[in-house]
């Protein structure tokens, strides 16, 4: 059953869950979903939604119509900015040189609410539909899987706007497909497609298409309907860190975890569903 839930004023996301997944959609079609600060308000508060609801297990992320994001609204902006009004240096404190014309909350999120992908207990699906520019580009590499379709592009913009690597990507970009690759998308700003992103393994699997979608809701769905919640959540915790501890403190974290993961109604339901060779019916967190 698909419930229907209410998204921002102006309606550019569409929100859904069904059979245990959300699907956060982009819908700003007319303009291959440029981001707006409105949009980015919106889309974080359903992330945090998706966690928070219970009856969610795994979130897929897409736009609608030809592109998954375009990446931001540059008309939010303003055309008023001249090079003695840009500031010296790149951050919060430095965008509010630029005045009205960043427009409303915009400032917010060059520092808050990006690694809500990231830190949320549940998994994350990139669908890329089309176009991720930019931001666009950067809110799939958040994810923790992604599926392109075979019209998809992408562009790591930022050396051609005169800014770097924004909102976490130098460090996630070389975690994903290593340094090289990655200092060839970031400096030379270059546009590629899906089979580039899927040979350099910065995309699980490109699909026709027709069958992204489906293909994408359907791998969700088996995550909700096979996996223990409070496992996915452990492992996504473990994946997203490995990288920051060492062997010895990676397995200890995770002895422990395993500790208390024994004691659960999920862990003895998991063992009971394979002895009676039945699909698992695990509780929520």
């Amino acid at each position: 059953m698909t419930t229907a839930h209410p998204a921002t004023p102006t309606d550019t996301l569409l929100y859904r869950v069904e059979q245990g997944v959300a699907v956060i959609s982009f819908n700003r079609p007319d303009k291959l979903n440029a981001l707006t600060p409105e949009m980015l308000t919106g889309f974080f508060e359903l992330v945090d939604r998706a966690t928070q609801d219970p009856k969610v297990r795994v979130m897929v992320i897409t736009g609608e119509g030809r592109g998954f994001s375009a990446g931001l609204d540059l008309s939010v902006i303003g055309t008023g900015v001249s090079k003695s009004a840009a500031p010296s240096s790149y951050g919060p404190c430095a965008l509010a040189q630029w005045g009205d014309d960043v427009g409303p909350n915009l400032q917010r999120y060059f520092s808050h609410g990006w690694n809500a992908l990231i830190t949320s207990r549940k998994p994350t699906i990139a669908a890329v539909n089309g176009a991720a520019f930019g931001w666009g580009f950067i809110l799939s590499l958040h994810c923790d899987i992604r599926f392109a379709a075979e019209s998809a592009l992408f562009n790591a913009t930022f050396a051609r706007l005169g800014v770097p690597a924004e909102k976490g990507i130098g460090w996630l970009l070389p975690r994903l497909i290593g340094v090289a690759r990655a200092a060839d998308l970031l400096y030379t700003a270059r546009r590629f497609d899906g089979r580039e992103a899927e040979r350099l393994g910065l995309v699980n699997q490109v699909l026709p298409d027709d069958e992204l979608m489906p293909h994408a809701l359907k791998y969700a769905q088996q995550i909700a309907a096979n996996s223990a919640p409070r496992s996915l959540a452990a492992m996504k915790a473990q994946i997203w860190s490995a990288g920051d501890d060492c062997y010895d403190e990676a397995f200890s974290a995770a002895d422990h975890e395993q500790d208390l993961a024994v004691q659960t109604q999920d862990f003895r339901e998991g063992i009971t569903s394979l002895r009676e060779k039945r699909s698992p019916n695990f509780k929520a967190e």
